[in-house]
């Protein structure tokens, strides 16, 4: 009795792996841009190192081409545009698109999320120690003028700024009026800047051991600046985490930073096929050591809490839930 028990559910299992495997090739090969971010950057490394895995299990002939465009706040329009089938965005920035709310115009509420918690990104504020400034507070009562540098417009590391100075009760335009200056550039411009005692003041988004801040504190006397607990608790109202940066991220760093944080999250829309989610995600989940080999920014990936809200951001795709609720973590 127990021996055909045992003989059913093993058939049980194979029946629905190979239903799983027919409904997969019934979808036929894919062909899915990926949104990522420039060449050279954590993002553009992992959305390769996710499409060599999926190149080996999604149906022969399937493509996922990379892109290098166009980051946390433009890789949600363009997956609900279906532009880009699949893309890497932030759990922030998800519940932003979903609601219409901060970067969005309109509400994206056809983004569904694959995988969630992949690495953790921070939002820091780092001045030069010249500046002899412990928070955003000391700079706004002094007003100084601060030669502050950001991010390009659009992207998630100005919109964080403006959202960080906005805590502070801090405008641009209180900056230039402090005689400050404002300047939206890449981070090769960026970190010359730093390098050549033209820049006094960053906001950006970042992730521990991120090469140009790493090089910004190597070669440029820098502090990172703690954000009071009253304006996390402002920032968390956004959807930010309250996070601690740990001490020795980066050279000089010696003690933990307070600020806020979030992680990357796999996203797509309700238009990708239920076994390609599936597939998708099953791929993910199943090969952390090959995602670290390719970007050690993943290590901190936990596949088991990949699929709760406050890693996603964002409904999960039901076929990114069958492949949950196969691993027994989604009950």
């Amino acid at each position: 009795m127990r021996i055909a028990r045992r003989f059913s559910m093993l058939c049980a299992v194979v029946l629905f792996a190979v239903g799983n495997t027919g409904a997969l090739a019934q979808s036929g090969p894919q062909s899915l841009a990926f949104s990522t971010l420039g060449q050279g950057t954590a993002w553009y490394v992992y959305g390769a190192t996710m499409a060599e895995l999926l190149r080996k299990t999604l149906p022969a002939g399937s493509n996922i081409d990379v892109k290098p465009f166009s980051g946390g706040v433009g890789n949600a329009r363009l997956v609900a545009k279906n532009e880009t089938p699949l893309g890497l965005s932030f759990t922030v920035t998800n519940r932003w698109a979903m609601l219409g709310a901060e970067g969005y115009e309109t509400k994206l509420d056809n983004l569904r999320g694959l995988v969630g918690g992949l690495d953790s990104y921070y939002l820091i504020v780092m001045g030069t120690s010249k500046l002899n400034a412990n928070s955003l507070k000391d700079i706004k009562d002094r007003k100084l003028p601060v030669r502050l540098y950001t991010l390009p417009v659009g992207s998630l590391g100005e919109l964080g700024a403006k959202q960080m100075l906005k805590e502070y009760g801090i405008t641009y335009n209180d900056i230039k009026a402090w005689g400050g200056t404002i300047t939206h550039q890449g981070y090769k411009v960026i970190v010359d800047a730093f390098k050549d005692g033209r820049a006094d003041l960053l906001i950006a988004v970042i992730t521990p051991k991120h090469p140009s801040i790493t090089e910004i504190a190597t070669f440029s006397d820098v502090k990172f600046l703690n954000v009071e607990p009253d304006r996390v608790n402002g920032l968390k109202a956004l959807g930010y985490q309250p996070s601690v940066m740990p001490a020795d991220v980066f050279k000089g760093q010696s003690q933990p930073v307070s600020t806020v944080g979030f992680p990357t999250v796999l996203i797509t829309n309700a238009a990708l096929p239920e076994p390609v989610a599936y597939m998708i995600t099953k791929t993910v989940i199943d090969n952390k050591e090959a995602l670290v080999r390719g970007h050690a920014g993943l290590a901190e990936f936990d596949p088991a809490t990949s699929w709760k809200p406050e890693n996603v951001g964002a409904p999960l795709h039901p076929g990114a839930e069958r492949a949950y609720r196969e691993k027994g973590w989604l009950k």
